[in-house]
């Protein structure tokens, strides 16, 4: 595989570029340190936890390009709601990089040219507040943003355990309705950190960094999907205790292993799943990577994307009533219009074929409504084809933020966690 390190610009005019194409990404992920498994969580401090952080995030983006492309991220902070900073100490335009590590795609790929690695900080950009940062990755000629990611920055300066607690809420579909309760309590040896200041608690499912459960003194009533409760405790046992209620459990992730190449050749020509997959009313088969993408067990000779048609037996049941997408680690957790299934009626089965990068993928089915000018997806729900369980080993990660008031005033994080069912508590 060839490689190159960039640093700065590519002289455009020189390899042929033209200035008015633009280059596609394919897909940009953002994940800690050099393992892909970990949360994009980036530790202030040289006391790392290993099982959570990392001293830096790498993000990584693949795309089609004539040549190898000009491109730059930009990096801006973000309020506890991922709304972005207007404050004017926080909001440097200059903070950005073009430090890319460049690897060629095989040479059959069709998909994508190029693979960018980016680690955050760098030599051009760093990472002087804690809180939320947002990775924007712009095309240098044009200025037009090719992609978005998130990371964390972390400053620790307290501790922070969960609570897990199994609980019930009103599924729309009649399937299980098994929910989680979940308590973060923040602690910190002075006390001085329990005050108003520590106002928000954010919770994640791992890598599912677009869809936070926020308990906060500051967030609208309307913050979180419907049905779903937060609340703050108080102050209990020396710490001060956040509770969000009534999260449906989901099942354990679907798994979609693309590393074998006699089941998934690469041919040109969509490869149909060897059998549809069934509605699951939370019963599952095998543990899941946690809603990862991992490819640690792809040659670069093999490492390419290669069209699938996924399929789904709507049956017992019959077709739903609603838009039905396929939403997963291929997608960021994060579908768009592209991701919706269509409805054979020869077949009787749901249909979507997509371009899926070799590697073993986690997913799950959900059900929801595209708007009017299909820009976005609605009441997007889990329940109608997985169900829910209380077994699932997927894991929650916590964000505790504190009103710092220096530089005018930011949203820190200053404690994170992460746990499941089977460690609560810890």
């Amino acid at each position: 595989m060839i490689r190159w390190v960039l640093v700065g610009l590519v002289v455009a005019s020189t390899i042929g570029w033209s200035q008015d194409e633009i280059p596609t990404v394919r897909m940009i992920r953002a994940y800690g340190g050099n393992n892909e498994s970990l949360p994009p969580i980036v530790m202030m401090d040289k006391d790392v936890d290993k099982n959570v952080g990392s001293e830096f995030a790498t993000i990584e983006f693949d795309l089609t390009a004539q040549t190898i492309p000009n491109v730059y991220a930009r990096i801006t902070h973000c309020k506890a709601d991922w709304s972005p900073d207007d404050n004017g100490f926080l909001t440097d335009v200059t903070n950005r990089s073009s430090i890319v590590d460049w690897t060629l795609a095989p040479e059959r790929s069709k998909y994508y040219r190029y693979r960018g690695k980016m680690q955050i900080p760098n030599p051009q950009t760093s990472l002087r507040f804690s809180g939320n940062w947002l990775v924007t990755l712009h095309d240098l000629n044009t200025d037009a943003v090719l992609g978005q990611t998130r990371i964390f920055a972390v400053q620790k300066r307290a501790a922070m355990s969960l609570a897990f607690m199994t609980d019930f809420y009103e599924p729309v579909k009649r399937v299980s309705s098994i929910a989680y309760t979940i308590e973060a309590t923040v602690t910190e040896p002075t006390g001085d950190l329990l005050t108003n200041n520590l106002h928000t608690v954010t919770f994640y499912r791992n890598n599912r960094w677009n869809e936070p459960f926020i308990v906060s003194e500051r967030a609208s009533w309307d913050v979180n999907p419907r049905g779903i409760g937060s609340a703050i405790v108080g102050i209990l046992n020396g710490g001060k205790v956040f509770r969000v209620s009534r999260l449906p459990a989901q099942n354990e992730y679907r798994i979609l292993d693309l590393s074998d190449q006699s089941r998934y050749p690469f041919t040109g020509q969509p490869v149909r799943m060897p059998l549809s997959d069934l509605r699951r009313n939370g019963m599952f088969y095998e543990r899941s990577d946690d809603g990862a993408l991992v490819t640690t067990m792809i040659s670069g000779y093999s490492d390419e994307y290669v069209p699938v048609e996924i399929l789904l037996d709507p049956a017992p049941g019959g077709p739903s009533e609603d838009d039905v997408f396929v939403v997963g680690s291929f997608n960021q957790w994060k579908p768009d219009k592209s991701w919706m299934m269509y409805f054979d009626e020869e077949l009787r089965l749901y249909r979507c074929r997509q371009w899926l990068r070799r590697g073993r993928h986690n997913y799950l089915y959900a059900t929801g409504r595209l708007s009017a000018d299909a820009d976005q997806i609605l009441d997007l729900t889990y329940e109608e084809f997985e169900g829910n369980t209380a077994s699932a080993s997927n894991s929650f990660v916590a964000f505790a933020y504190y009103r710092e008031l220096d530089y005018g005033g930011y949203d820190g994080i200053v404690a994170v966690t992460a746990s499941n069912i089977y460690t609560s508590g810890r």
